[in-house]
This record gives C-alpha cells, sequence and structure tokens, in this order.
C-alpha cells in the first residue's frame, strides 16, 4: 500500500480527534476508518464510528485543550503500519508518548489501531544471554 494512503487516512484521523463537535467527527472518522474499524486498548476495545468517538469525546473531557499528535514518520509493510504519537498539552509541551500500529483496509481506511503508551520493558532476567544483546 502506497504511503500516501496511509497518509491521508491518518491526517483525517487526528482531525477527528482534534473535533469537539460529535456529527464532524463521526463524518470525518467515517471518511478515514471503516465502519467496524477498532482501537484496542489495554482495558477497552472501542468498535465502530459511536464508540470510538465516545473514546475521543472522554480524551477531551478528561484533558481539556491537550491534542493527539504525530510524532514521526510512519514505517508501513503491506498494509500495516507504525509511527509515534504524542500528547500535547495546550501549551505544546508532551504530556505522553507512545507508539501506534494501524492496520488499513483494502479500501484504504483504517480497519484496527493498535495503541501502545507504555514503554518496552527491559528482557526479562529469565532469558537466556546468548539470545539477548
Amino acid at each position: 500500500m502506497d504511503s500516501s494512503v496511509f497518509e491521508s487516512s491518518l491526517r483525517m484521523f487526528f482531525e477527528a480527534f482534534a473535533e469537539n463537535d460529535k456529527t464532524q467527527r463521526i463524518t470525518l472518522l467515517s471518511r478515514c476508518m471503516t465502519e467496524g474499524s477498532e482501537i484496542w486498548g489495554p482495558q477497552r476495545l472501542f468498535k465502530g464510528y459511536e464508540a470510538i468517538s465516545e473514546k475521543i469525546e472522554g480524551f477531551h473531557s478528561r484533558m481539556p485543550g491537550a491534542r493527539l499528535v504525530l510524532a514521526s514518520g510512519l514505517n508501513s509493510f503491506l498494509n500495516i503500519a507504525r509511527f509515534k504519537v504524542a500528547i500535547v498539552n495546550q501549551n505544546g509541551s508532551i504530556r505522553s508518548e507512545g507508539d501506534n500500529f494501524i492496520e488499513m483496509a483494502e479500501s484504504g481506511r483504517i480497519q484496527r489501531v493498535f495503541p501502545f503508551w507504555e514503554p518496552v520493558p527491559p528482557i526479562p532476567s529469565s532469558w537466556p544471554r546468548h539470545l539477548a544483546v
């Protein structure tokens, strides 16, 4: 899949995350995500435009003035891309950073989002030393 397809859908996805008006937000989500699209989280799965819109609304209410922004370029393979994201406070300071993986549908719209906000843990002490850095 061409990188411009990823970028086009992601741009609209970030616009949807910035949108406070529910009707506008759902319109943006329908343009960049499939009808059954999903955002997977460690404690919850958000599926479909309504649930994802509610997730975004919750983001705005928990972090007034904060924005979800792209924090790196995209690394893509077939229909999957990974990239860094950040939550930026109203004053521009970074509140948190993470990695996202997205899976695109054949239509060029986002099918699944897998956000990872926690840092990668160190290698377990039980791991064989000859199989580690």
